[in-house]
Formats: C-alpha cells, structure tokens, sequence
C-alpha cells in the first residue's frame, strides 16, 4: 500500500507541474530609469497586462514624479533609488513626462 500511496502523489505532482506547463505566460516586467531631465527609454512598446517598474536614479528634493500625459495615472514624488509600479492595462500609446522636468518626456505603446 505504501507504494500505491507514493506512486499517487508522484501522479499528482506531474499532473500539476504539466498544467503549470502549459498555462498562460505570467504579464511582463520592464523598468524605466528616471532622474534629472531623463526618462530611460524613452520609448517603450509592451502588451496589455504589463508591469512598468519606474525607478528614480537621482536625489531631487521631493522627488521625481512621473506623469500620464493624459491624466491616466501619476507617481508619487519617488525619492532616490526608490521604484514604483503602473500596470498598463489598456492597449494605446501613453505619452509620459517627469513633472519635475517637463522636457523629459516618454511614450509607452501598450498593444
């Protein structure tokens, strides 16, 4: 009995690592460097579903604050080294700048 008891748990454990196999792909993760005048890349392409990670190279004083051109979204005000996340859900093209530095400007294309 014992046999029967780990060949099943084997079975099991297959039958689990092989629908993880064939699920879906996990949405993407791509960063942007920001800091003084400098959004990098400025250009980026992506699809529905992805993950931008904005993280601020730069000491500034109260921060960089990445803007949505549109008003779609904002940063708070990120402190040196510090990072923050924007799911990009809605297929477009995304025009970005820092409010800090209004000449550093960006576009996100999410297809």
């Amino acid at each position: 009995m014992h046999l029967l008891g780990a060949l099943s748990r084997r079975l099991a454990l297959a039958a689990v690592l092989g629908a993880l196999a064939v699920s879906p792909a996990l949405a993407g993760e791509v960063v942007v460097k920001v800091g003084h005048n400098k959004i990098d890349p400025a250009k980026l392409s992506i699809e529905a579903g992805d993950e931008v990670v904005f993280h601020n190279l730069d000491a500034m004083p109260g921060g960089h604050t990445v803007v949505a051109d549109d008003g779609s979204f904002q940063s708070p005000g990120l402190a040196q080294d510090e990072k923050w996340t924007h799911v990009f859900e809605k297929p477009g093209t995304y025009g970005i700048h820092l409010k800090e530095h209004p000449a550093a400007k960006g576009s996100i294309e999410v297809k």
